[in-house]
């Protein structure tokens, strides 16, 4: 994907990374974090607005500074960097609500060539796991 993004620091693991928005809403600190979840070898990926001050990570807030696709790109980038020290985790995603899933879906439906090269994509639909494919509305991401 060459589209612009955010330079990202991280964690020694590689499973918190950060970086910051910049727009007309002013500098906002980003993080994304993959914590494992009850499925052996299964991390979730949380995207949230960290607040420095008070060491507290929003994952409902909706920023609207103005840089979506930049922050997507910079996401993706966390993805590489995850699976470079984590080779065979699989990954699971949603948004916090309903049209934050269906902004990821759209992100992938657009990328979905250059994604797969790299990954192999999946959905999740009514408890199913099914490849990724454009036009079904999911319920979370592999």
């Amino acid at each position: 994907m060459e589209l612009p993004r955010y330079q990202i620091s991280t964690n020694e693991d590689q499973t918190v990374f950060w970086f910051t928005s910049q727009g007309p809403k002013g500098n906002i600190v980003k993080i994304v974090i993959y914590t494992p979840m009850n499925e052996p070898g299964v991390y979730n990926l949380a995207l949230g607005d960290f607040d420095p001050e008070t060491n507290q990570t929003d994952f409902e807030s909706v920023t609207n500074n103005s840089d979506r696709d930049k922050i997507l790109a910079s996401v993706v980038d966390t993805v590489y960097g995850f699976f470079a020290k984590n080779p065979d985790i699989v990954l699971h995603f949603k948004g916090s609500d309903k049209t934050r899933t269906r902004l990821y879906q759209m992100a992938i439906a657009t990328f979905i060539e250059q994604l797969s090269e790299d990954f192999h994509i999946f959905g999740k639909l009514n408890g199913k796991i099914l490849r990724f494919t454009k036009g079904i509305n999911y319920d979370a991401f592999l």
